[in-house]
């Protein structure tokens, strides 16, 4: 009896890590030097007593974890914006329609592996609790942290498929809140051509 006990128990608890989308996520992550994708930002604040809600969209291409591309699409007065990090000159190229510049600057941009593998221990740490409901990932402060906070912040990640579909970084009632809709995530992705302005 203690054997079937302990084998459905580890039937169980495997069912469980695998079905764990953040696992889903960092097998698919795993090795990926280059890729692109398509976002929305939306942000919903609070300002004297009255929510404003603005909304940026573009894409970012990343070329072996060290060169960075953004374009910005929306809000149309700055559409067609886009900045270029290289990390190996150090430079930062902004470009707009007939108009390009460039200007020395170190990022700290490097260490993305790293930042990564810090909210992952943070994750498992008793500071907060994790919480994956289907697809969505949820972070919130324990007691003892959010007590000592007029609004704690919570964070939801939802992945489909072993990717990112949407981060969204709201106060506790979700009045407010920071959401980024991943539109499209192309991994390996074919990405020179993005950074065709500072060859």
């Amino acid at each position: 009896m203690k054997k079937i006990c302990f084998a459905l128990l580890t039937l169980t608890f495997s069912l469980t890590v695998l079905a764990n989308p953040l696992l889903d996520l960092v097998e698919s992550l795993a090795g990926v030097r280059d890729f692109y994708l398509e976002f929305e930002l939306v942000m919903r604040v609070k300002s004297q007593e009255q929510y404003q809600e603005s909304t940026v969209s573009g894409d970012i291409a990343v070329r072996n974890l060290e060169d960075f591309y953004l374009l910005i699409k929306e809000p149309s007065v700055v559409s067609q914006l886009s900045f270029a990090y290289i990390s190996r000159t150090k430079r930062l190229y902004s470009s707009f329609p007939g108009y390009t510049d460039m200007e020395n600057v170190e990022l700290p941009l490097t260490n993305i592996v790293e930042v990564f593998l810090a909210v992952l221990k943070m994750i498992q740490t008793p500071v907060v609790v994790t919480k994956f409901d289907g697809d969505t990932l949820t972070i919130t402060p324990t007691v003892l942290i959010a007590g000592k906070s007029n609004d704690p912040v919570v964070f939801k990640m939802k992945v489909k498929e072993g990717l990112i579909e949407e981060f969204l970084v709201t106060n506790k009632s979700g009045d407010e809140y920071i959401k980024i809709k991943v539109k499209n995530l192309v991994l390996n992705a074919k990405v020179d051509h993005y950074f065709h302005f500072v060859q």
